[in-house]
């Protein structure tokens, strides 16, 4: 019972604490609005407000719990001393509209608050949206890591859940997400009782609560609900604004126009359109002086997330756009896998997309059968309200392409679910204005019951709901006995933590729990680091990465002090390699001093390893091979050389290499060079790695596991198909 009642104060504090910080602000501003939008407004606004703090007290690594109750006290007394209230109301809800909304609204809240309330056992969630808020716990705040792109994400939600972490862990941190997803259908209809349309509200909103991939996401410890609720208060403030006649009145909107413009950028990289949809509405009311302020406000909640990753890893929006900010930490040629695998998932027509995205599930859920209605709210662009609530939507779906799963469609739903309503509801066409949206929602609660997805999604299926846990979530059933049979990260989680001692380090080919794990872990596929390992590991038993490739260039004895070779092919299946680079003069080979200075293009970060007469490592370019890319050497004075050999792979069958000066290439095969398993897992070791965590369709887990000894390891422990090795 005291952890449930720890998750309860842990999400409930965090709650008022955002409400009352945004109540502090409107007052401090003379911002007053209605009753429910005021107190709606507030509370997200309140939350960039305490992620700023947050990020701040990371910053200086004073992220304590003593620390957070302190901030959180404060706020709440001088709210109690010195909010401001609520002046007036919105128009009345007719009571059947008050029945239809409430109705379907409070049974799935129950559905949400015990799936929410129960261990948080979403992938993500457990895996690094916690995981990273975990580390920011026990590390007091940030420090520098480079081995995890998702810490190289903003974090702005993340900084709120770790307020709530602090006093309830893990399902505290997922019922705030969940408050956000609370909060957004009667944000919803506050804004279609403002404009006088409640039934298109009750309608919308009902869509959107309804939602399968709405709800999983919004129970879970992940971040895209709150972005598609933060992204309508944004519209929902600056439509407050554009009506406002007063000067003084819009002018002191300006500033939480901005922070929610900047906390939508702080939350999800995806959000930027938020600042971008906030500059359209302005110019388009012919005031541009208020981009000043909202410019300020956005850039003080979103400017930090960039500029500490400017600092750290030398790209401020890491781990994208690594061709234009280049760097040693994230690899281009994953940058590009990774991108084009979310641009298409396994679709392999366009118009598989509308039933894959509403109903089927392959793209990771279903935004739910209604939405296959969405076409008709472009009969919207009728009316001012329509317009608006499109022009919304058109920006927050400018990034889907670049991801095209379905909870990436979260930030735009609201804004379409309300013109779909707002074209069926249309006085002309109706006779009783209550039987079609009495359809609708019936439909959206029937349709987005767990039960009932599963008779009409995809075989595939897709993440949802499954149940209500009422027992886990009152923690009747144990934590660890929940989570035993729910998720392999956290059993990897506890295998790791029992089994590596504290101080050693693991590599994984597979995501790990590690919201539950104190384990230092480098899951293979989150940075340059962990690729390499990865490549070194399965150098050691696939005869195709060995440098057996000789590509040796002669020529007639030469001075030379620079030296260039090549690559000059097109082609997005290989990736240029270079194992060793040998340089001779007649028989005697030269040997690298410091007066050498080597470099390449691209990724000159590991071009060492091109002279470390290490058969298992290799330089890589690791982008597809394309004209311009070289290596250079230079002697640092005149030296005689004859014969160049680059030692090198066959799996680059594509490349054509060139040398700078006249040369004759000759194509050789060097004699095998014996088994290199035992050299690849001591060159991991010496890389800091002191245990393999492999899963089993990992592409050498197969070999490892029936001779583990060959490879210098020792077999430790197996979980759910995934195999602990300490290195030797």
């Amino acid at each position: 019972m005291s952890h449930v009642l720890s998750i309860l104060f842990g999400a409930s504090f965090t709650v008022a604490v955002m409400w009352a910080l945004g109540r502090l602000l409107f007052r401090r501003l003379g911002i007053s609005l209605h009753a429910v939008e005021h107190d709606l407004l507030a509370f997200i606004t309140g939350g960039a407000l305490l992620s700023f703090a947050i990020f701040l007290l990371c910053a200086i690594n004073a992220a304590r719990t003593p620390v957070f109750l302190v901030l959180g006290i404060a706020a709440l007394a001088l709210n109690w001393r010195f909010g401001a209230g609520a002046t007036g109301r919105l128009p009345r809800l007719s009571l059947p509209w008050a029945v239809l909304f409430a109705a379907p609204f409070a049974f799935y809240a129950l559905l949400y608050l015990s799936n929410s309330l129960a261990p948080e056992a979403s992938p993500d969630g457990q895996a690094y949206h916690l995981g990273l808020v975990y580390r920011f716990f026990r590390e007091h705040g940030f420090h520098r890591l480079t081995t995890n792109m998702y810490s190289n994400l903003p974090l702005g939600l993340e900084m709120v859940f770790l307020f709530a972490f602090s006093f309830g862990r893990h399902s505290a941190a997922a019922t705030v997400h969940c408050c956000y997803l609370l909060v957004l259908p009667i944000l919803m209809l506050s804004y279609a009782r403002r404009i006088g349309r409640p039934g298109a509200g009750v309608c919308a909103a009902m869509m959107v609560y309804l939602s399968p991939i709405v709800g999983i996401d919004g129970i879970s410890a992940y971040n895209d609900v709150a972005l598609g609720t933060t992204a309508f208060a944004l519209f929902y403030l600056l439509e407050i604004w554009r009506e406002q006649n007063d000067a003084n009145g819009r002018d002191r909107l300006l500033i939480p126009i901005g922070l929610l413009a900047g906390f939508c950028v702080a939350i999800k990289l995806t959000g930027f359109v938020a600042p971008l949809y906030a500059a359209a509405v302005i110019l388009m009311r012919k005031r541009p002086g208020a981009l000043v302020p909202v410019s300020a406000a956005a850039a003080m909640i979103a400017l930090p997330w960039l500029i500490k990753d400017w600092i750290w890893l030398g790209n401020p929006v890491s781990p994208f756009l690594n061709r234009l900010f280049p760097n040693p930490y994230i690899h281009v040629q994953f940058e590009d896998s990774y991108r084009d695998y979310f641009r298409h998932y396994d679709l392999t027509s366009f118009r598989q997309w509308p039933w894959a995205v509403t109903t089927g599930g392959e793209l990771g859920g279903q935004i739910g059968p209604l939405f296959l209605l969405a076409p008709l709210g472009l009969l919207a662009l009728r009316s001012r309200v329509g317009r608006h609530c499109l022009l919304a939507a058109v920006f927050f779906l400018i990034p889907y392409p670049q991801n095209i799963g379905a909870r990436f469609l979260i930030p735009a739903l609201p804004f379409i679910a309300l013109t779909v309503p707002l074209v069926i509801l249309s006085p002309a066409l109706l006779i009783n204005k209550y039987a079609v949206p009495s359809l609708m929602l019936a439909a959206a609660a029937i349709l987005g019951w767990p039960h009932v997805i599963d008779k009409y999604r995809a075989p595939a299926g897709g993440w949802q709901i499954a149940h209500m846990p009422w027992q886990a979530a009152l923690r009747i059933i144990p934590q660890d006995a929940f989570l035993r049979y729910r998720s392999v990260a956290w059993i990897e989680a506890q295998t790791l933590d029992y089994f590596v001692p504290r101080g050693k380090r693991v590599w994984s080919s597979t995501p790990v729990g590690e919201a539950y794990c104190f384990t230092d872990v480098m899951i293979g596929y989150q940075s340059a680091e962990g690729e390499l390992i990865g490549d070194i590991l399965a150098t050691g038993n696939h005869d195709d990465m060995a440098p057996t490739w000789n590509l040796r260039f002669t020529f007639p004895k030469r001075r030379l002090q620079h030296l260039r070779v090549s690559q000059t092919a097109t082609s997005r299946d290989d990736i240029w390699s270079i194992g060793e680079m040998r340089i001779f003069n007649g028989e005697n080979r030269i040997s690298r001093t410091p007066a050498w200075r080597i470099d390449a293009t691209p990724f000159p970060w590991d071009i060492a390893l091109e002279f470390d007469d290490n058969p298992v490592t290799r330089w890589r370019s690791w982008e597809s091979i394309h004209p311009g890319m070289h290596v250079d050497v230079d002697f640092g004075a005149p030296v005689e050389i004859d014969r160049v050999e680059l030692h090198s792979s066959h799996d680059q069958g594509k490349i054509e290499i060139q040398l700078d000066v006249a040369a004759k290439l000759d194509k050789l095969d060097d004699p095998p060079l014996g088994d290199l398993r035992r050299l690849a897992t001591e060159t991991v070791k010496a890389r800091g790695i002191d245990y393999l965590l492999l899963d089993d369709p990992y592409w050498i887990a197969a070999d490892i596991s029936k001779d583990p000894a060959r490879w210098g390891l020792e077999f430790i422990a197996e979980r759910a198909g995934n195999r602990l090795y300490r290195i030797r």
